[in-house]
């Protein structure tokens, strides 16, 4: 009697610590799911400039004013450190006036002339500008965070005021209550854009060219 009473006792605190360990693997994996994060799709709408004069032998862009993404603070930040990183572009910080007024009048129409004025201020040889659209957030399916669906425009004109590159990337921000890992981001960013940049041959025309390894 006593051995099954000690075999009863002992299988109630296996069952016991077996629920509280599932308890602390649910509890760790709850807390890692509140982590925000950024996804990131394929592009989409690419478009490349094919006039003959924008494709010649060499870099044809070396000193590059990237603007700030309009509606995003950090991907604006994020696209800027892809670029200064991975290319051999000069990236030249927009003077905090010209910025000011630029995000007045950006538009499609007034682009070309903002481009060229500021090709001209900055000593460029192209304008980056940026522009986040977002739509409205809902609930992942687990429903512990909300997740919202952006889209991220870009259009690359020279000092000319001609477009040479425009594209279009959709991406997906988790929020969480913790802040997403900077690094990770940043680094499947990298990867993202350079696989594109690559394929759609915004090195070879000298548009983005790719820093040696």
């Amino acid at each position: 009697m006593k051995v099954l009473l000690h075999a009863c006792f002992v299988m109630l605190s296996m069952a016991q610590y077996g629920c509280l360990a599932t308890a602390w693997v649910a509890a760790v994996g709850a807390d890692s799911t509140r982590t925000g994060h950024v996804w990131f799709a394929p592009f989409e709408r690419t478009w490349v400039s094919n006039e003959s004069m924008a494709i010649a032998p060499g870099p044809v862009l070396r000193r590059l004013s990237i603007l700030p993404v309009d509606g995003d603070a950090d991907m604006s930040s994020r696209f800027t450190q892809v670029i200064s990183d991975h290319t051999t572009l000069t990236v030249i910080p927009c003077a905090k006036h010209v910025r000011e007024s630029v995000l007045a009048l950006d538009d499609e129409a007034n682009r070309p002339t903002i481009a060229q004025n500021i090709s001209r201020e900055m000593a460029v040889d192209a304008v980056l500008f940026g522009r986040v659209t977002k739509l409205p957030s809902h609930p992942s399916d687990w429903g512990w965070r909300a997740e919202e669906l952006r889209r991220l425009h870009l259009y690359l004109l020279d000092k000319e005021g001609h477009v040479l590159w425009m594209d279009e990337l959709p991406f997906t921000v988790s929020v969480g209550s913790k802040p997403p890992i900077e690094q990770v981001i940043r680094a499947a960013l990298a990867r993202h854009f350079q696989d594109h940049a690559q394929a759609i041959g915004l090195d070879a025309r000298g548009y983005m060219p790719k820093k040696p390894s």
